[in-house]
């Protein structure tokens, strides 16, 4: 199933409650797969991506080029590959997939900036919230939804915050993302949502193979 901004999009064939807020159940597990090479989405922060597949040594590294030529690796499809995010992702949430609701992972993410020498340890929460359609500028989506808790300890302890992410259900693709400041708090992180979507289309059918001949051959 294929959505383009700007046309009557159909809704992903999950079995799923019409409700705003994700249901309490998990009405299907959730399998995690990079977004198919040539998907695209564009965000409301003015960033674009075109997905290549999965990194062939890693399959929860998602590779990504950008507009302007370059390369851009997302952990779990959701968090991107960079000392300002933090190191410890890709094993930390690994238990959450398979997702299901209630799923929830727990460790240590160390966010370092480059020159500085400084690592800063956040222990960070996640857990798997539910399904639910969103509604955005191109159209509605079915969604898992993912929450992220990260609280800075020792010098860093005033730093919080808590992020949503709601990954569209076919594709993989972060179609949107809200962010919540603790108190005294600052992120890199904003909110984004999804302004443009893509997927490649389908493989062409292949017509079926011809029949040989049958009786004795013709003499």
């Amino acid at each position: 199933m294929r959505f383009f901004p700007g046309r009557g999009l159909p809704l992903i064939a999950l079995t799923l409650l019409g409700c705003k807020t994700p249901t309490p159940q998990a009405e299907k597990d959730w399998i995690f797969a990079c977004p198919e090479p040539g998907s695209r989405v564009t965000w409301d922060d003015g960033r674009s991506l075109a997905f290549a597949g999965a990194d062939p040594a890693d399959p929860s590294i998602c590779t990504a080029r950008t507009t302007s030529g370059g390369t851009v690796r997302l952990v779990w499809g959701m968090i991107e590959e960079a000392s300002s995010e933090g190191h410890g992702h890709r094993a930390g949430m690994q238990s959450l997939f398979p997702a299901r609701t209630g799923a929830n992972a727990s460790y240590t993410a160390t966010v370092s900036y480059p020159g500085s020498g400084i690592q800063y340890p956040f222990e960070t929460r996640w857990r798997v919230v539910g399904f639910e359609k969103i509604d955005g500028p191109v159209g509605r989506f079915d969604t898992v939804v993912l929450e992220r808790t990260a609280n800075g300890t020792g010098a860093n302890a005033q730093q919080s915050f808590t992020a949503r992410y709601w990954l569209e259900g076919v594709s993989g693709i972060l179609v949107q993302r809200k962010v919540t400041l603790g108190r005294g708090a600052t992120s890199l992180l904003r909110d984004m949502q999804a302004t443009a979507f893509s997927l490649p289309p389908p493989p062409p059918r292949q017509p079926p193979p011809t029949a040989a001949p049958s009786g004795p051959p013709s003499g």
